[in-house]
């Protein structure tokens, strides 16, 4: 069953917890010149505020074959379609009691990959005897099918896929932030270890975003300490983690999107305080690299964030959009149905990307 919820709906809560091409108008009956509002339209809002209950998005992505993005469920395990106008809309029904968090979009495979848990869930409801839970959720992009879960527990007492990326040949790598293991899911669902390190290893929230970079290795980021780790998956079993030398620890990072001329936006924040995390300062920053990553540098940032609570960002035609789905609220027993997209300043024409 679908729901649409416009821009001013605004129900109550009661939780606890590229581009599609446009078709092309013959030559004579297309415009000399671009009017205001197709310019306007190009550009973009600035700011995407809407209301949708027990929603609590933690993770989207853009969606280029609907121009939209796909937004996750930090309550419901469900997954929503986010409209440039505020609109929102149930794409995917819940696939159980637990959170869906890290998405990406897959275009070339026709697919939307979705890292999901009930790490979160088990900290404010009742599970019954559901083991715990995590793995990827596989979805068809063109109908919103489930497609496939990959479990990604292994019988173990704790564990919390939280946010995944995906290299050129479709490989999945996801994150388990309180494992000290790097988890790779190949094209015929199975599942190898990429490297257990115990740089990795956490008690709540250690390693957190994840990206793919085409050059061959993953940049990833523990949101407890803010050491990012460049992460070579055929490299020797030694030398397959490095530390990246940054100009400071970026504490509380939560997601990352890595940007067509090579930069890593990165989105931090002080979420994880309300369940005894060490959280960092809202805030965005981008980083860049000029040895391929084994050391980086501060290129801009903003903090605050003008919104609490962001939790990721997505590249799109319009810009940069970093997403605030008061994930927080739930995590400390409030409720909100509060969702804001708000753009990145100076990125109006950034290129979108599926990574």
């Amino acid at each position: 069953m679908s729901r649409t919820l416009s821009i001013r709906t605004a129900v109550a809560s009661a939780a606890v917890l590229a581009a599609v091409v446009p078709v092309a108008l013959p030559a004579a009956a297309a415009p000399a010149q671009p009017s205001r509002a197709a310019a306007a339209q190009h550009l973009g809002p600035d700011v995407i505020e809407t209301h949708a209950a027990d929603v609590y998005p933690e993770g989207f992505a853009w969606d280029p074959t609907r121009r939209a993005f796909i937004a996750t469920s930090a309550l419901s395990g469900d997954l929503s379609v986010i409209e440039l106008d505020g609109t929102v809309t149930e794409l995917a029904p819940s696939i159980g009691m637990v959170s869906t968090l890290g998405v990406r979009v897959d275009t070339a495979r026709n697919r939307i990959i979705v890292a999901y848990s009930d790490f979160w869930i088990r900290q404010r409801l009742e599970v019954g005897d559901q083991p715990p839970t995590s793995g990827v959720a596989i979805f068809a992009l063109d109908t919103g099918e489930l497609q496939r879960r990959v479990d990604l527990s292994g019988g173990r007492e704790r564990t919390f896929a939280n946010d995944l990326t995906f290299d050129d040949k479709g490989n999945i790598y996801v994150t388990d932030s309180v494992s000290d293991t790097l988890q790779r899911i190949d094209r015929r669902g199975r599942v190898s270890t990429v490297v257990s390190d115990p740089r990795f290893a956490a008690d709540i929230v250690g390693l957190n975003g994840i990206v793919w970079h085409p050059d061959g290795y993953l940049l990833a980021l523990r949101y407890d300490t803010g050491t990012m780790y460049r992460i070579k998956p055929d490299a020797p079993s030694g030398r397959r983690v490095t530390e990246v030398r940054l100009p400071r620890p970026m504490v509380g990072t939560d997601g990352l999107q890595l940007r067509p001329d090579g930069s890593v936006v990165v989105v931090t924040n002080s979420i994880g305080e309300a369940v005894g995390v060490p959280g960092g300062v809202d805030g965005v920053s981008v980083l860049s690299s000029r040895d391929g990553w084994r050391s980086a540098t501060l290129r801009s940032q903003i903090q605050p964030w003008p919104v609490g609570g962001p939790t990721t960002v997505a590249l799109t035609p319009y810009g940069d959009y970093v997403l605030s789905g008061q994930v927080g609220e739930v995590l400390a027993g409030r409720t909100s149905d509060l969702i804001v997209l708000r753009r990145l300043p100076g990125t109006t024409s950034s290129k979108e990307s599926n990574r």
